[in-house]
């Protein structure tokens, strides 16, 4: 059984660093792109749990007709809700083509977001004594 466990790990940790290696070479800054759409991250009160301590870091592909193919988290703001809102607001993001020597090209977008902290701190029932 131990065997069967550390295979699994092993292949998880093999398709993981291979979906890595499929991202688009040239790592690009937000300033070098047009978003076309504006980021508007919704968290739901009851979901925002934990809190936003640091920013969010994501990692987004954008196609070369200027779609986000998929994003992925590469540090958490320390809120597990503020961070799939952060995800899910990335994905619907659209840019002008990006342009590599005046193609359209696939690049890779690093953003940091600087989310505020909820205006309602998140208390749990076991916060409330219940």
């Amino acid at each position: 059984m131990k065997r069967l466990a550390t295979a699994a790990i092993a292949v998880c940790l093999s398709l993981c660093a291979w979906a890595d290696d499929d991202w688009p070479e040239r790592l690009v800054k937000i300033e070098e792109l047009q978003p076309l759409t504006h980021l508007q991250i919704a968290v739901p009160r009851v979901r925002a749990a934990g809190d936003v301590t640091r920013p969010a870091v994501l990692k987004a592909h954008v196609d070369r007709e200027g779609a986000v193919r998929r994003v992925m988290l590469l540090q958490t703001c320390g809120s597990p809700a503020h961070d799939e809102a952060s995800l899910h607001a990335m994905r619907k993001m659209k840019f002008a083509p990006p342009l590599i020597d005046g193609q359209p090209a696939d690049v890779s977008l690093v953003v940091p977001l600087h989310l505020p902290k909820p205006k309602y701190p998140y208390k749990s029932l076991l916060d409330k004594g219940l």
